[in-house]
């Protein structure tokens, strides 16, 4: 295998950060792109999740009567007498 780089300033960059940390050019070249790929999908797990919330939201939504800012929280919680529902 092999990594052909014809980038002066990805190499410039390279070779400082293997200066920097002992390692050798493969291995912060490897690193990088490990904390890449480690970023890309974390930012793809978290736009699912958002996604999958949005759409429990929207079920949700379609079962609230009232604004909610109109409701207070202890009414939907407790009766009259301050006991559970």
């Amino acid at each position: 295998m092999s990594l052909n780089i014809k980038n002066k300033e990805v190499y410039t960059l390279a070779s400082e950060l293997a200066k920097m940390t002992g390692q050798s050019m493969t291995s912060v070249v490897l690193d990088a792109l490990r904390i890449q790929r480690k970023r890309l999908s974390q930012r793809e797990n978290m736009e699912t999740r958002v996604q999958e919330l949005m759409a429990i939201a929207a079920r949700c939504a379609k079962h609230i009567r009232q604004p909610a800012s109109a409701v207070e929280h202890g009414d939907m919680l407790y009766d009259e007498s301050g006991m559970p529902q």
